[in-house]
């Protein structure tokens, strides 16, 4: 079974280090012989504000198909799990990724998601629990297993990517855990 993986990098920054990780990411989930694994960076998806009027429901939510904001529903619709690489700023997440993500509601929907996350001594961990309260919400599946690189005392490799053999064992057991959520929802999606 083919499984789309979308690699969303979170941050719009200048100087962001988490387009180095999200490459690091996708590389890994690309060696997976089932997976199809794509770069979804916000950077390409400068979205509007969010402003669909409150009490809009899910199925009242549409673009037109040719919008950015459509093109990025249908992108986001089409992917089985999704990565989010995300740096933490003032104990939480970019706004970019929160309004890219506010954006839809159905293409999320009974998919599961990991997260990468990258700061401080708590190495983003703070951003990943308000991300997986946000995911929970539109009715994705966050999986345990995450990645939360610490930028204090971090060692890189040419590319910018974690040195450190246990990043690399973290990330190989978050996709392990993520295709094995991905598997069983696609499967429940289709039946």
């Amino acid at each position: 079974m083919e499984l789309r993986v979308g690699i969303i990098v979170g941050s719009v920054r200048e100087g962001r280090r988490g387009e180095a990780f999200a490459r690091w990411i996708l590389g890994l989930a690309s060696d997976r012989r089932e997976v199809k694994a794509e770069l979804l960076d916000l950077k390409d998806w400068p979205l509007p504000s969010y402003s669909f009027r409150e009490g809009t429901t899910a199925a009242e939510q549409s673009y037109p198909p040719d919008s950015l904001a459509g093109r990025w529903a249908k992108k986001i619709t089409a992917q089985d799990a999704f990565i989010i690489v995300t740096p933490e700023y003032n104990h939480g997440y970019p706004g970019a990724l929160k309004n890219a993500l506010d954006h839809l509601s159905a293409g999320w929907r009974h998919k599961p998601v990991a997260f990468v996350s990258y700061g401080g001594f708590a190495g983003g961990a703070r951003a990943v629990e308000q991300l997986r309260l946000v995911a929970i919400e539109l009715r994705m599946v966050p999986v345990r297993d995450e990645v939360n690189v610490k930028l204090v005392g971090f060692e890189a490799d040419e590319r910018g990517r974690p040195s450190d053999p246990l990043y690399a064992k973290r990330a190989e057991a978050m996709i392990d855990d993520l295709l094995w959520w991905a598997r069983v929802a696609k499967q429940g999606r289709e039946s």
